[in-house]
């Protein structure tokens, strides 16, 4: 059974995700070169569409002020996100969520390494006064992890404690739990496990 990653916290209230991809490597050292690559496409999220081209989300890197940045992410930026259709008012139209971890981790003994970036629902960050702006709550996490051991390369989604966000005005409240239930119903997944295949597929260089 796959380890879950340590930066995934434990399934407390809601609905729970896991959402993986796997490849194979015909050397160790073509899936380390790999490795490398799949870190920066994780990074660099303003990419995601172009690696992940199934997807209708869109995403924008920021600041910790919500201003739009054109490098990769780091802990303490925000993600700014565009969902087909209204978004909420408390985030002049989008969904944020702020980074809160991004992680190395190398296990030479094991043949093993792994980079994470974990994120939580938030307000606009230049308006952090208006509440979550987002259709979860900030209970709810989400942690994409890639990982090598030894030739094999592995993506991850992880989904925690997602429940709708429903601290809102009402049109924000009715809009949070409709875009919440299209997620709990899988809608999401599909968008998910494009961008984490997006993160080590070779096809899509």
């Amino acid at each position: 059974m796959q380890d879950i990653h340590y930066l995934v916290p434990q399934q407390l209230e809601g609905i729970e995700k896991n959402l993986s991809y796997k490849i194979d490597l015909d050397t160790v050292e073509n899936a380390e070169d790999w490795f490398v690559d799949s870190k920066e496409r994780m990074l660099d999220v303003n990419n995601w569409q172009k690696h992940a081209t199934l997807i209708s989300a869109s995403f924008q890197l920021t600041d910790s002020h919500g201003h739009n940045v054109g490098r990769h992410a780091r802990k303490g930026d925000y993600i700014k996100i565009d969902i087909p259709g209204p978004g909420p008012a408390a985030g002049e139209g989008y969904d944020w969520v702020v980074i809160e971890a991004i992680e190395y981790d190398d296990y030479p003994d094991l043949g093993m390494e792994s980079f994470a970036m974990h994120v939580r629902p938030s307000a606009d960050p230049q308006h952090k006064g208006e509440g979550t702006a987002h259709f979860f709550s900030n209970s709810a996490t989400s942690t994409f992890v890639v990982e090598r051991r030894g030739k094999h390369m592995a993506a991850y989604y992880y989904g925690r404690n997602e429940s709708a966000n429903t601290d809102a005005g009402v049109v924000d409240a009715v809009r949070n739990t409709a875009v919440a239930i299209g997620a709990w119903m899988g809608l999401s997944d599909a968008q998910w496990a494009n961008i984490i295949t997006g993160f080590i597929e070779l096809d899509t260089m």
